[in-house]
């Protein structure tokens, strides 16, 4: 597809989105009270995974797709982006390796690690029988991941994040509350670390967005640096859940890269099913910067 034709049919798509769901909705802060004494201020999000590389000259098309999106949903919609496969090795000119072995095990396991990038997943589920979507298909499937369910989440997760500068180190803390009542099942939370703003040079096709065939001060953003705790998260629960029902995950000292930087970091976590015919669905995220 041509690329101006491209960037038109996105453009009046989310003009589109954004007029017909402008009317309701929601202005933070975003208060439930379920009517059983919980209240706060939180909101359904879902979970992107943006599979890409900066030697996938496509790649930054997508890039640009997800900021509309963000621009039109806000903090309803978390991005992880993962450099990994053929896409993401380093050469003379790309130097910086931007991957991790996080991004690796997943790309590996949803498929992305040996198909033309750029590539997506809405909150790990299986879209006409695959995990992965092509870029056009990010704006209509995000929005009706966001828009097709009800705005109060199934799960609240509350996160602090804290860095100890002196042997650079991050702990976290999170506190999930049931919004609903879950069946019985295996439930897994996953915690990750982000970082924005990273100057490197990107391979670039479409000279909209820059310079070809690269962008020399490309800005990453959003990109998987690693799991706090392992690949798959750490199960809270193996049984069923009760509305009202909390659960308190805490982790110290994670020592972060030597050429991160703290002040570009977030952390990123999501309870996900663990079995079932759920099995790796995302039920909630949440992303808080760095503090």
């Amino acid at each position: 597809m041509n690329k101006n034709i491209f960037f038109i049919i996105l453009s009046l798509f989310i003009a589109t989105a954004f007029l017909t769901s402008s009317c309701d909705k929601v202005e933070p802060p975003y208060t439930v009270n379920n009517g059983s004494g919980i209240i706060a201020d939180t909101v359904r999000k879902i979970l992107f995974e943006d599979y890409t590389g900066h030697d996938c000259v496509n790649c930054p098309d997508a890039h640009i797709i997800l900021e509309q999106l963000h621009t039109l949903y806000g903090d309803r919609l978390i991005v992880v982006v993962e450099h990994v496969g053929f896409f993401s090795r380093t050469t003379s000119e790309l130097t910086y390796n931007f991957r991790s072995a996080e991004g690796t095990a997943y790309a590996t396991f949803f498929g992305s690690l040996g198909a033309p990038l750029p590539k997506g997943a809405v909150n790990r589920e299986k879209i006409n029988g695959s995990y992965l979507i092509d870029r056009v298909g990010y704006p209509p499937y995000v929005s009706l991941a966001i828009d097709s369910m009800p705005e109060m989440p199934d799960i609240y997760i509350e996160l602090t994040a804290t860095y100890n500068s002196t042997n650079n180190t991050i702990g976290v803390d999170a506190k999930l509350t049931a919004l609903k009542d879950f069946s019985a099942g295996k439930y897994n939370l996953s915690i990750l670390v982000t970082e924005d703003k990273i100057i490197e040079p990107q391979k670039n096709s479409n000279p909209l967005i820059g310079t070809t065939p690269t962008i020399h001060d490309y800005e990453h953003n959003d990109v998987l640096r690693g799991a706090i705790n392992n690949t798959w998260g750490d199960e809270f629960t193996d049984a069923a859940i009760s509305i009202g029902q909390t659960f308190d995950l805490s982790y110290s000292n994670y020592k972060i890269g030597s050429d991160w930087k703290p002040d570009d970091l977030h952390i990123v976590a999501f309870a996900y099913y663990a079995d079932g015919v759920n099995d790796k669905v995302v039920i909630q995220a949440e992303k808080i910067k760095l503090k």
